[in-house]
């Protein structure tokens, strides 16, 4: 066995103290980020296509609470939380059990999308269908047949403002492929790592508020991914795309339904409170409006005809004599 010398062993020891010259040497490279959920050899959603999608479904946002209100007979809000692109995997996961689950074909795109609403929302609306002022189970449960017609119903007058809010952009057929209150027995639309849009929504309907999250996969969109990036949103375009004869058609039947107040008042006059007490059935009231000259009839606390009292069928009634134009007020 040899022995080391002092000389090599101090030789020895000053090496190992001495700093590397390499260590702290910077070899010019940059330090790029990788989200590891996303495979680079699948396609995404640049950031001009997520901004139209947002912009698209701003729209929605703004039909859907006009229609729902006419619908419903309540106050309804919708406003969009956040737009992202996540795997269809993480959008299962994500999904808040209970809840009801509705898969819409998207003709003539190729595949389907998603609509998820949360339960109690649902159980929400239905009671409003069915004349309720909103109430839902304390403790939910799968939909009955008949309420799971009535949230088709639901759902389509939904998707026709989700279509009309495409027109700008190209015209859509919305269908109901499926409905569903549990989000295993959805079938897979498309492989778990494929890319899809997640736009999440609140949606307000009188007092109650709830989740609304459309899914929507790349490979639906992909054919029409340029129109996407290039889409400017601007009167020109609202212009060129103008509205359907099935559009107006629909506004129409939304206006037609649409409850309004009207009131007659038949005159004024000046009584004492002792007199007001007194007044009992067969008693006359003389008012500072003389029968030869119209009422105005007020349509929501706007003076809108001059008519003249009468009754039919034993009913009150008046008859309009004209219309009061906004330079006649």
């Amino acid at each position: 066995m040899s022995m080391l010398s002092q000389e090599e062993i101090d030789a020895l020891v000053n090496q190992l103290a001495a700093p590397d010259p390499d260590a702290n040497a910077f070899d010019g490279r940059k330090i790029k980020s990788f989200d590891f959920r996303f495979n680079k050899r699948l396609d995404k959603f640049s950031n001009n296509q997520l901004q139209t999608l947002r912009t698209l479904h701003d729209n929605f946002t703004r039909l859907l609470n006009n229609s729902l209100s006419v619908y419903l007979r309540t106050r309804v809000e919708a406003t969009i939380v956040s737009i992202e692109q996540i795997s269809y995997g993480d959008f299962i996961a994500s999904i808040g059990i209970p809840s009801i689950l509705s898969i819409f074909s998207m003709d003539p795109l190729p595949g389907s999308g998603i609509v998820q609403v949360d339960l109690n929302l649902v159980f929400s609306i239905i009671d409003r269908l069915l004349g309720g002022p909103g109430w839902f189970p304390n403790k939910l449960r799968d939909l009955t047949d008949i309420e799971r017609t009535l949230m088709q119903r639901f759902m389509a007058r939904m998707l026709n403002s989700y279509r009309e809010s495409w027109n700008y952009l190209l015209t859509l057929s919305l269908k109901i492929e499926a409905l569903d209150s549990n989000p295993q027995f959805i079938p897979r639309i498309i492989p778990l790592d494929q890319i899809v849009a997640y736009i999440s929504m609140e949606l307000k309907v009188g007092d109650m508020a709830g989740v609304m999250n459309f899914c929507l996969p790349y490979l639906v969109l992909q054919s029409i991914g340029q129109q996407l990036t290039d889409f400017q949103w601007s009167p020109t375009v609202m212009a060129g795309r103008g509205m359907t004869e099935e559009d107006i058609a629909q506004l129409t039947r939304n206006v037609e339904r649409a409850g309004v107040e009207i009131e007659v008042e038949l005159g004024k006059t000046m009584v004492s409170l002792r007199d007001l007490v007194a007044l009992s059935e067969g008693d006359l009231v003389v008012f500072d409006k003389p029968t030869t000259e119209p009422l105005i009839a007020k349509v929501n606390d706007r003076d809108k005809f001059r008519v003249f009292p009468g009754s039919n069928k034993d009913r009150l009634a008046v008859q309009v004599a004209n219309t009061i134009e906004k330079e006649d007020e």
